[in-house]
C-alpha cells in the first residue's frame, strides 16, 4: 500500500522540464512588453524620436540584463535537472516556487526601468535574483540528498561542488544587495558582472567553472557534466 502511494506521488521529470521551459519562454517574452514605445508628435519628428529613444537607454539596459539573467537561470535549471531521474511532491513544489519567482522578474525589471537605479529598485531586483538562486540551490541539495531522485552515478565531488556554488553565489548576491544601501548603481554592476562571467565561461566551454562543479580528478576526459547532457 505504501509503495503504491509513493508511486502515485512520482511525477515524470519531462513534464516538469516542459513546465519550466514554458514559463521561461513566456517570462522572457514579457520583458520586451515593459519597454515603452515613444511617439514623436512635433514638427521635427525624426530628431524628436531619436531624443525620445535616447531617453530609453536605462530601460534597454535593464531589459538586456534581465533577459541574460533569465538565460543563465534557464541554463542552470537544465543543468540541475539533467541529473534528476524522478520527482516526488516536495521537488515538484520546490520547482513551482522557483518558477514563481522567475515569473516575478518582469515586475522587478519594470520597477528598475521606470524608477532608475536607486536603493529600493536595487534591493528588490537583487532579492528577486537571490530568491531564485536560493531555491535552485535548495533543489540541488534536495535531489542530491538521500532520496533516490538523482542519477546514482553522480560523483560526490560534483555534489560538494554544487553546494559550494550555492554558497558562493549567495554570498555575492547578499554583498551586492548590501551595497545597494550605499551605491545602488554598483549593485546592478555586480549583477551584470555575475551574468557576464557566466556567459563568458560557458562560451569558452568552461561551464563547470561558472557552476563551480569540478570534474573528479582522473576522470576529466570521460566524465559528463550535468550541463553537457
Amino acid at each position: 500500500m505504501a509503495a503504491k502511494k509513493e508511486e502515485a506521488l512520482v511525477v515524470s521529470p519531462e513534464r516538469l522540464k516542459a513546465l519550466a521551459d514554458g514559463v521561461f519562454a513566456i517570462v522572457m517574452t514579457l520583458l520586451v512588453l515593459q519597454l515603452g514605445v515613444p511617439v514623436a508628435r512635433g514638427l521635427s519628428r525624426e530628431s524628436e524620436l531619436l531624443r525620445e529613444l535616447g531617453k530609453l537607454w536605462p530601460e534597454f539596459l535593464i531589459y538586456v540584463l534581465s533577459f541574460m539573467i533569465l538565460g543563465v537561470f534557464w541554463f542552470m535549471h537544465h543543468s540541475l535537472f539533467s541529473v534528476v531521474r524522478m520527482f516526488d511532491t516536495t521537488l515538484v513544489w520546490l520547482n513551482i516556487l522557483f518558477l514563481m519567482f522567475v515569473s516575478l522578474i518582469p515586475f522587478s525589471t519594470a520597477l528598475a526601468a521606470k524608477n532608475g537605479f536607486v536603493t529600493v529598485t536595487a534591493v528588490v531586483y537583487g532579492a528577486n535574483m537571490l530568491l531564485i538562486f536560493n531555491l535552485g540551490w535548495a533543489t540541488w541539495a534536495f535531489i542530491t540528498g538521500k532520496r533516490g531522485l538523482a542519477d546514482k552515478n553522480i560523483d560526490p565531488i560534483m555534489i560538494r561542488g554544487g553546494n559550494r556554488m550555492g554558497f558562493f553565489y549567495a554570498a555575492v548576491m547578499w554583498a551586492a544587495i548590501g551595497l545597494a544601501f550605499l551605491i545602488p548603481g554598483a549593485s546592478f554592476f555586480i549583477y551584470s558582472l555575475v551574468v557576464l562571467a557566466f556567459i563568458i565561461f560557458t562560451l569558452m566551454g568552461k561551464g563547470e567553472k561558472a557552476l563551480i562543479l569540478p570534474v573528479p580528478a582522473g576522470d576529466k576526459k570521460d566524465k559528463k557534466m550535468p550541463f553537457k547532457k
